[in-house]
């Protein structure tokens, strides 16, 4: 057999022995068998087990008082329960009374852009973002009006304008 050969066919092994250790752990890692505790005796019947605490002597990268260095648990100084906070209400999503498709996008009381209608152009407000939605209102030339809301690629805004919301197609639109 050439060295060539033989320098691949080791190298095979190799990574053969690596892939097969790599199954071998990750098989043991997932039925629990690595729980962080040194030793490989199991608990006697009446033993408790926690699985929260790491070895001893062995830092537990997922805890709240993780060191580089290892530190034995004297030498950690325990920390005051913290109260959890609490959860904040989420904000409620505004319902447009009258429209056939809601926004996919809202914008918040302050930063809701301010467009006018082009000159020339007096606009169809619709029930949807699209034409083939009913006209429910007509929005004349020149007007400021305010978008309270967006479709999602943005080519369409709603607004509110005489207490009709509707939707205005943003091509028509200055801003």
């Amino acid at each position: 057999m050439s060295e060539i050969r033989k320098k691949a066919m080791t190298r095979l092994v190799l990574c053969a022995v690596a892939l097969v250790a790599s199954i071998i752990f990750s098989v043991l890692l997932l039925s629990g068998t690595f729980d962080g505790k040194t030793g490989g005796s199991q608990p006697a019947s009446g033993d408790t087990i926690s699985s929260s605490a790491p070895a001893e002597g062995v830092d537990d990268p997922t805890a709240d008082n993780f060191t580089a260095e290892s530190a034995s648990a004297e030498e950690v100084p325990a920390e005051p329960e913290a109260t959890p906070e609490p959860t904040p209400e989420p904000t409620p999503v505004p319902e447009y009374e009258g429209l056939s498709v809601q926004p996919t996008t809202y914008y918040n009381e302050g930063e809701q852009p301010t467009y006018t209608v082009t000159d020339g152009n007096n606009l169809n407000m619709r029930g949807g973002p699209g034409t083939d939605y009913d006209k429910i209102g007509q929005v004349p030339a020149s007007t400021s009006v305010t978008a309270l809301g967006t479709n999602e690629d943005g080519s369409w805004v709603v607004v509110n304008y005489n207490g009709t919301y509707g939707w205005l197609k943003t091509e028509f639109l200055n801003g």
